[in-house]
């Protein structure tokens, strides 16, 4: 599990695909905590925000690889649910790993402004239920581990 942590937080962006009327994904930026739950800033107002709104099941992805060797690769395919953060605690979370990765927003990102409900922005988590890891540095011609987490 240290290598599948350690892949999250060397990473930055998260792809969300949601499921509600019609298909829709987005990527968004994000930071993760200790227990692999993915926190990210987005207005309420943006249409990925309401269809999480209406239906908080999802289906994520990270990707990378290595251009100079398409044999080095690393992706997390995963399921779960997206909610926003409940208390100040998780607000304070994610602000922090927000700023922590994109140090050129804390100026505007504070939680006094995801507080203030003018902004209409959240901290959002993704709370994973199922993980497949896929390295091929790692894991080879086996190339997955599959993790599942309790909600």
């Amino acid at each position: 599990m240290n290598a599948l942590l350690s892949f999250l937080e060397s990473q930055r962006l998260v792809t969300i695909a949601l499921a509600s009327e019609q298909p829709w994904i987005c990527s968004v930026y994000y930071g993760v905590d200790k227990n692999f739950r993915l926190y990210f800033i987005s207005n309420k107002k943006t249409k990925h925000s309401q269809y999480i709104l209406s239906n908080p099941a999802i289906a994520f992805s990270v990707s990378w690889y290595n251009a100079g060797d398409y044999k080095d690769r690393k992706a997390v395919q995963g399921i779960g649910n997206c909610r926003v953060a409940k208390n100040d605690e998780e607000i304070i979370t994610g602000v922090h790993l927000h700023n922590l990765h994109f140090p050129e927003f804390a100026d505007r990102i504070t939680v006094d402004w995801i507080q203030d409900p003018e902004h209409q922005s959240a901290v959002w988590i993704i709370e994973p239920t199922y993980i497949k890891f896929w390295n091929d540095e790692l894991f080879g011609s086996d190339e997955i581990k599959e993790f599942t987490f309790e909600t």
